[in-house]
């Protein structure tokens, strides 16, 4: 078999050879003969450019004698003022050396004269070289060129007599010659016969001799006319001109070589491609093999890290819980993301940020067994599946060890980069015998350790998916809570504490939920801030709010501040200023008694822009106050720079200050520190006196808490208000 398939294959690598050398030759000589047409074209049209540039020229500076030759016509026989009316034709028309007048053909005239005095009295008709040309103007009376020819004072001429002819009576009385003499260094310069020789192309320009009528060369570039080249006539008073143009076609030959020696190296090299594949069939296979493994490693593999993808990951997960079903045993799904990776990310740059994830990755395969699995889902979130009879346990101790070798700092660029993670576990089968719901279980278990702290583990659980039910719930009745008007406001009286009487409200909002009763903020903010619920929540208690300042002024007579609470959200919305002036407008109140609270940690995370909506608070004449401060990181500097009108201790600080003596002068330095900055303090969550009394002690502004009132319903609000101060 191997002796038939031998000649087989030289058959097709020779057939192979001639039909590339074929192909290559002819083209090489459909390229060349191409390119000549292309120069010829070109030439052609090159030539005949500068004919007629030429032409162009020369009738433009012999009209000159036509424009003399009406006005001697004109004035009978004379020109008056010859100089100043040459002159105006020199100034326009130019690339003209002088104009003259030769009545009878005798020159008299001359503009300019300097240099041409000589040529004064000259009798054109008696002049042996010149008298043949000028009887024939007269007698075809029509203008007539003459030379070229070199002038006494250098150069090269030509000159245009135009026969002038007056009227006397019904005859036509030969009067003189109206003449131009032209440069012809002025007429070349009309062409780009020099910049064409500067780029390689040569040129001549010719005439045929009215004596000898053989061929002139005026005029030459200095390389002699080559092949190809084209010729196009210039047509000049009683004469052809010719201008011929060429440009050598340099390395043709070579070109034309070249490229048949490239079409037969090009043959012999696709003949022997082809001998070497039909000679190794085996080795095209094991390339194609190679290429598959490839790709099934792009299908299942995260390209970056190397680690399983969520496809391969969610194949072995299936097989994991078949297993553990018939075998009786148990495993584990581990799911984490990285905290503060985002952060890494925005500052250091992205390829920082990969640098990382293959990092961790490295370390997260140091932790388990090679028979466990380890997957990239996206971002910086990861997976580990814990095949072989793993109990909680051991699960626990895992993710303990995994949360380490993350934490371990990482160097990259002389630079140490931290990272951490929270990990959420789930079991298998018990919690769950599909893959969907084991990734689901373990991803709230991840949330769950993450709101308990960095660098924790939490264990799925029913308390868990009964959690994630309400939240879901929660979410859905959120969207009608507004238009079923389930919300209510509750209000908590404010207290000064030197008068000891009323100044202000905090409006809390409560949900009458139609299954759970009422519903405390902490249940249900969190999820309307997460699902960008809370914005309209927060413009409906302002409005509320709004309303009921107005219902006091209008009904009771007394005005009190109502303060209302900014979520970050919709203190970061671009409409916020807008809506609440649209609300203060269409109440109609006064934005004194409207106050604002926005908490220290929203402050914090773009100051610029919440100075800016500060200051426009402050224009509307709103009051300000940063609530829960001493939570937050702003420091003294900070603080100044906000335009704040009110400081709210945060209750964690007043829970304990009767028995805490970190508490105790954390509060001092609070309440001295915004008393320099001329801003008045308001304690929250007071319960008690001893409380009470300590913070009167420190010189706190004003109160609020149990002790003196919790937030209750407004009809239930003492209708004994004192003025606000």
């Amino acid at each position: 078999m191997k002796q038939m398939y031998l000649p087989n294959r030289r058959v097709i690598c020779g057939a192979l050879f001639l039909l590339i050398s074929s192909i290559g030759i002819y083209w090489t000589h459909m390229s060349n003969t191409l390119n000549a047409q292309e120069q010829h074209l070109l030439l052609n049209d090159i030539v005949n450019a500068q004919a007629k540039a030429f032409e162009r020229r020369l009738s433009q500076s012999l009209s000159a004698t036509h424009i003399l030759a009406l006005e001697v016509q004109q004035q009978n026989g004379r020109i008056d003022d010859f100089d100043h009316f040459s002159e105006e034709i020199l100034r326009t028309i130019g690339g003209i050396s002088n104009l003259q007048l030769a009545p009878d053909g005798i020159i008299q005239k001359i503009y300019p004269l300097l240099g041409h005095e000589k040529a004064i009295g000259h009798n054109i008709l008696k002049d042996d070289k010149r008298r043949k040309e000028a009887l024939s103007a007269i007698n075809e009376q029509k203008l007539t060129l003459a030379g070229p020819f070199e002038l006494i004072q250098g150069g090269v001429a030509v000159i245009g007599r135009n026969p002038v002819f007056i009227r006397d009576g019904n005859k036509q009385i030969f009067w003189g010659f109206t003449a131009a003499l032209i440069y012809l260094d002025d007429l070349l310069a009309s062409t780009e016969l020099d910049l064409l020789q500067s780029k390689g192309y040569r040129y001549q320009l010719t005439r045929r001799s009215p004596d000898t009528s053989e061929t002139e060369v005026i005029t030459a570039s200095r390389e002699p006319i080559v092949s190809p080249h084209r010729t196009s006539t210039i047509n000049v008073p009683n004469a052809t001109w010719k201008i011929t143009i060429s440009r050598p076609m340099e390395g043709s030959i070579w070109q034309a070589t070249l490229g048949y020696l490239t079409s037969i190296t090009i043959a012999l090299f696709g003949s022997w491609a082809m001998w070497f594949v039909l000679r190794q069939p085996e080795k095209l296979q094991k390339i194609v093999k190679q290429k598959t493994h490839e790709l099934e490693k792009f299908a299942f593999y995260d390209y970056l890290t190397g680690l399983a993808n969520r496809r391969l990951l969610n194949e072995h997960l299936e097989q994991v819980i078949q297993q553990t079903e018939c075998c009786g045993n148990s495993a584990a799904l581990l799911c984490f993301d990285l905290d503060d990776f985002k952060r890494i990310n925005d500052s250091q740059g992205h390829d920082i940020g990969d640098c990382v994830l293959q990092q961790i990755s490295h370390r997260l395969n140091s932790v388990v067994n090679k028979n466990d699995i380890v997957a990239r889902l996206g971002g910086d979130e990861f997976t580990v599946l814990l095949s072989a009879s793993y109990s909680a346990s051991d699960a626990g101790r895992i993710a303990g060890q995994l949360i380490e070798v993350i934490s371990e700092p990482i160097f990259l660029n002389n630079k140490e980069l931290s990272v951490s993670a929270s990990v959420g576990i789930t079991m298998i089968p018990s919690d769950g015998n599909d893959v969907s719901t084991l990734l689901r279980n373990a991803d709230m278990a991840m949330y769950s350790a993450k709101k308990s702290g960095k660098r924790n583990y939490h264990f799925f659980n029913k308390a868990l998916q009964k959690k994630a039910l309400d939240k879901v719930s929660i979410e859905e009745s959120l969207d009608t809570a507004i238009s079923k008007k389930q919300f209510v406001l509750h209000y908590q009286p404010v207290f000064n504490f030197y008068s000891n009487k009323l100044c202000c409200y905090e409006a809390l909002i409560r949900w009458n939920h139609p299954r759970e009763g009422l519903l405390y903020p902490e249940r249900f903010i969190g999820i309307a801030e997460e699902s960008g619920k809370i914005k309209n929540i927060g413009y409906w208690v302002i409005q509320e709010v709004c309303n009921v300042i107005k219902m006091h002024q209008l009904h009771i007579g007394k005005r009190h501040r109502i303060a209302v609470n900014l979520s970050p959200r919709q203190f970061n919305d671009p409409d916020l200023l807008e809506n609440i002036r649209r609300i203060i407008r269409n109440v109609g109140i006064d934005a004194r008694f409207l106050e604002i609270e926005i908490t220290e940690s929203t402050l914090m995370e773009n100051v610029e822009s919440a100075i800016y909506t500060l200051r426009q608070f402050k224009e509307l004449g709103i009051t300000v106050a940063i609530d829960d401060f001493g939570t937050g990181y702003s420091s003294l500097a900070m603080l100044k720079r906000l335009p704040v009108d009110k400081l709210k201790i945060d209750r964690s600080f007043v829970k304990d200050l009767d028995s805490n003596n970190s508490d105790q002068k954390i509060v001092q330095a609070l309440i001295s520190m915004a008393h320099t900055l001329q801003i008045s303090v308001i304690a929250e969550g007071i319960e008690t006196q001893e409380q009470f009394n300590l913070l009167q002690q420190y010189g706190c502004d004003f109160g609020q808490g149990y002790l003196f009132s919790r937030p209750v319903p407004i009809t239930e609000l003492n209708g004994a208000m004192s003025t606000v101060i």
